[in-house]
């Protein structure tokens, strides 16, 4: 049973898509790609649109390989996309690619109306590949535990995911952002290697709110860890310095058992968004570059910045947080930019 974390936060980019490889199986949960459209007043850098064609090329090779897809909800950085921006999956990547694969998704009275549009482009690409998940199912590899709340957004439900490989499972919680308590339950009860899961999305949070939300989460994301091998953090907590650091207070109360993304992945952390401001301080660029007809995606986008990114990490220390003036004087030192 082996794991491969494709995009997150910590990894560059929006999403919390994974690859679980079994014995007889393969399972691509959460195809999607995205990156803020706005933030901090400012477009995605073309460094990030490196990091999200990254993503986009390895999505696709998975997807390839795929026996079983499951889209845990319709958001625009868990599926492909056929209305996709510039820094999305889109659908037109996997059309017609992989024909033996089956796709699950959730039942379709739990859509949200922009769920139902993308979800009825998926089923035009795939049609009869569709399973519909109406209530729990489980075969001998995948098991839905159930359809939860996306968090803080009640608007919208997501599938909590069980792979299982023999004796071994993971459980793969999307967006439940640690704070949908009956699914924590559930979760223990399984006694999972492996815990993938994201965290509260503290960088929209204010005051005792962000206070009273962070101390569930931290709560429930120890109640994970003393049920499993290991837990993997990231997506809407990895969104903010603020939520990298929380993540490291939490493996000082619990050990090296608790990782984000990049640490799973044995690279370096690279929350790209979290560093918006920065990318843009020290590699100036038209805050609308990407609508002037010079972006036409892997190309220029990965060919323009592959040099900065293997500089970046060999230099960034694996497993730390750097704020943004610690990245500044990175990016600063390898980009020859004056300080």
């Amino acid at each position: 049973m082996n794991l491969y974390l494709i995009g997150s936060e910590s990894l560059g980019v929006r999403g919390l898509s994974c690859f679980i490889k079994l014995s007889k199986r393969s399972v691509l949960i959460d195809p999607g790609v995205a990156l803020g459209f706005t933030r901090f007043g400012l477009h995605p850098h073309p460094l990030q649109a490196a990091f999200s064609e990254i993503s986009k090329v390895l999505l696709t090779l998975f997807w390839r390989r795929a026996t079983d897809v499951i889209i845990t909800h319709f958001h625009g950085d868990h599926v492909p996309l056929y209305n996709a921006n510039p820094f999305q999956y889109p659908l037109s990547a996997v059309r017609g690619l992989n024909r033996r694969v089956v796709i699950w998704v959730k039942e379709y009275g739990n859509f949200t109306p922009r769920e139902r549009a993308r979800f009825e482009s998926i089923v035009k690409c795939f049609n009869d590949r569709v399973v519909y998940i109406s209530e729990e199912v489980k075969d001998e590899s995948i098991e839905i535990l159930g359809t939860y709340y996306h968090g803080l957004n009640t608007r919208t439900k997501v599938l909590a995911i069980k792979v299982c490989d023999g004796s071994q499972c993971i459980v793969h919680l999307s967006d439940t952002q640690l704070l949908v308590s009956d699914i924590i339950d559930k979760v223990c009860s399984c006694n999972p290697k492996i815990v993938i899961t994201d965290g509260p999305p503290l960088y929209r949070l204010k005051g005792l709110m962000k206070r009273h939300i962070a101390k569930k989460a931290m709560y429930n994301a120890m109640k994970l860890a003393n049920c499993a091998d290991s837990i993997i953090i990231d997506h809407h907590i990895a969104r903010s310095i603020e939520g990298m650091k929380w993540i490291d207070l939490l493996r000082k109360e619990i050990g090296n058992r608790v990782k984000c993304a990049a640490d799973y992945m044995k690279t370096p952390r690279m929350p790209l968004e979290a560093w918006r401001r920065v990318l843009y301080e020290v590699i100036p660029v038209h805050n609308s570059w990407f609508t002037d007809g010079s972006y036409d995606g892997f190309g220029k986008a990965l060919d323009a910045y592959k040099d900065l990114i293997k500089e970046l990490l060999k230099d960034i220390p694996k497993e730390v947080t750097l704020n943004e003036l610690e990245i500044k004087e990175i990016l600063e030192k390898i980009t020859h930019s004056p300080k």
